[in-house]
């Protein structure tokens, strides 16, 4: 999956969770927030690699980064 912007790294997120059938509500719990805080978090400007670990790591799943060398000579 490639991914280029913080939204869509929450986008991605979201399906996961979706596709999984994992409930928001049981993710905030474990993660000790409350389901309002879960949804501000997913829908910040800046929803960052760290938020989504956050998240991933409760369900078994890591997010990383991969830089590409793209220059062309």
């Amino acid at each position: 999956m490639t991914i280029k912007t913080n939204q869509e790294l929450a986008q991605a997120i979201e399906k996961i969770i979706d596709d999984n059938g994992i409930k928001k509500i049981w993710l905030s719990e474990k993660m000790g927030i409350s389901n309002q805080n879960f949804n501000r978090l997913m829908s910040k400007k800046n929803f960052s690699l760290d938020d989504a670990n956050r998240i991933l790591n409760i369900i078994g799943y890591d997010a990383k980064i991969v830089i590409e060398n793209n220059f062309k000579k």
